[in-house]
């Protein structure tokens, strides 16, 4: 089988890429090794989007417009995790990011502009995963690489010499592993290693950063064989026959009807009624703040809904028209289920599930939109079009801290000091200590002691030293619990 352009490339420049992989492994672990959240994130997101970039110019790929974008998302994911102390977003800014790479490289390897939604989406899932089967690749290249150099030798001595020397590497890469094991595994091993070296740790790398160097090292290497050797042939999926349209109008036809009673209801008795026609015993705020997470179910049903009928049908005019009106009443249930929870938190205050369920409100919306577009317009880049809304959507929520501004919104309507630790710890994260001000606690009455007490293990906490663990978010936390302790700890 004759090989592709991708995979000769790949042939021909496997000794660079080694070397790039190499390299990118040392990074990986200088700048990832226990660090989560420090400065060091947005240098190693940064140093990917660069690493990256070579790669596409070996591959003679042209950086493209929306590549430029995700990259740009990926680097500001980074920076949001060295903001804040959220463990919640941080860990979403390393999952969007990570998904952000693979979207990268499907966008610059292959022709994806006519990609259907679902195609799309089982394209980037195997990709994903496809790594995995090729995590011994860089060995492999290794061997290639040192056939290539041998070329048409044929002397015994160069072969035998080389085979030497690859026994070698190999030999040094799995000591990189074997050695500190045995290291921790055995007292006078331990001791005679401490007495040959004349260190006192005995052995200089951790096995923590020798795995977080070879996982650098192979995933790189692998995740680029896994793109070279897979080609995609959307061709197929488009010379499918596609059923008869008047089931599919039939089945929106009497869902449509049914959504446009219930919206003219919710019209009525959400929006302009104030309770009207009620069941009795039934307030107008007990209703409102009800069923919420309802129709955010239905909504999302309803999307999956109109993105099956644009998979099973070629919507012509009267379907596309039906699926106009339904997605429209779709919005309106969308909005009524924003407009619950609202009413919800202005009962209950702010808690972080209550700002996703807003957040994913509206991009429930923006993506509605797009789906609408791919109504009429088949060739629409429905799934990247998602995909940059997600990522641009997120970022300005992460960005935004809002456990801080939730933690303002929350002070500003209690009356007494928190009188459980757990309830810290529920209202409000460790990014609450920037809204504590002399303004924000003037009015509280009670004991403060659990605020205080928080404090305190917030300073115990963080140390907060130089280098690349450094965390801006942590250093704010732990700027504020001493303020807050030293001003007001021994006054209230």
């Amino acid at each position: 089988m004759e090989k592709s352009r991708y995979e000769q490339l790949m042939d021909q420049k496997s000794g660079k890429l080694l070397l790039g992989s190499l390299a990118y492994g040392i990074v990986f672990e200088i700048l990832l090794y226990r660090n989560m959240s420090g400065i060091g994130i947005p240098v190693l997101m940064l140093v990917t989007c660069l690493f990256l970039t070579g790669f596409f110019r070996m591959f003679e790929r042209k950086i493209q417009k929306e590549t430029v974008y995700y990259m740009t998302v990926m680097v500001l994911l980074g920076v949001s995790s060295t903001l804040t102390t959220s463990d919640f977003f941080i860990f979403c800014n390393w999952f969007g990011s990570i998904g952000l790479f693979f979207l990268i490289l499907i966008h610059q390897f292959y022709e994806d502009r006519k990609w259907s939604f679902l195609y799309y989406t089982a394209v980037y899932l195997r990709m994903m995963f496809a790594p995995l089967g090729n995590l011994l690749s860089p060995f492999r290249a290794m061997i290639r690489c040192r056939k290539q150099k041998e070329g048409k030798e044929k002397s015994g001595n160069a072969s035998f010499a080389g085979q030497i020397v690859l026994g070698m590497i190999f030999a040094v890469l799995l000591l990189l592993v074997i050695f500190p094991l045995l290291f921790s595994g055995d007292v006078v091993f331990a001791s005679f290693v401490r007495m040959m070296t004349r260190n006192r740790n005995g052995w200089f790398f951790s096995p923590g950063k020798i795995s977080l160097f070879l996982t650098g090292f192979v995933l790189c290497f692998a995740v680029w064989q896994a793109f070279v050797n897979y080609d995609p042939d959307p061709e197929t999926e488009e010379k499918e026959e596609r059923p008869i349209q008047i089931a599919g109008i039939t089945c929106i036809a009497i869902l449509t009807a049914v959504y446009l009673i219930f919206c003219l209801i919710q019209i009525g008795s959400l929006f302009f009624g104030h309770g009207m026609g009620l069941p009795e015993g039934y307030t107008y705020a007990r209703y409102a703040r009800s069923g919420f997470f309802e129709l955010l179910g239905v909504s999302v049903l309803n999307l999956l809904i109109v993105l099956a009928v644009i998979h099973l049908f070629h919507p012509k005019r009267t379907m596309q028209r039906l699926l106009t009106v339904f997605s429209g009443c779709t919005y309106i249930l969308i909005a009524s289920s924003a407009y619950r929870m609202c009413m919800y938190i202005g009962a209950y205050q702010l808690t972080l599930g209550r700002v996703l369920v807003l957040w994913g409100l509206c991009v429930l919306s923006f993506i509605l939109a797009g789906v609408i577009v791919n109504v009429y317009k088949k060739d629409f880049p429905l799934f990247r079009y998602s995909a940059a809304v997600c990522a641009g959507l997120y970022l300005i929520l992460s960005l935004s801290r809002p456990d801080e501004w939730m933690a303002r919104y929350n002070f500003a309507y209690k009356e007494e000091w928190i009188e459980s630790y757990d309830e810290i710890q529920y209202l409000f994260s460790r990014d609450l200590l920037s809204a504590v001000d002399a303004e924000q606690i003037s009015h509280l009455k009670g004991d403060p002691q659990n605020l205080i007490s928080y404090c305190r293990e917030v300073v115990d906490r963080y140390d907060n030293e130089p280098g690349w663990t450094y965390s801006i978010g942590e250093a704010r936390a732990k700027h504020a619990a001493e303020r807050f302790l030293e001003e007001y700890g021994h006054k209230i």
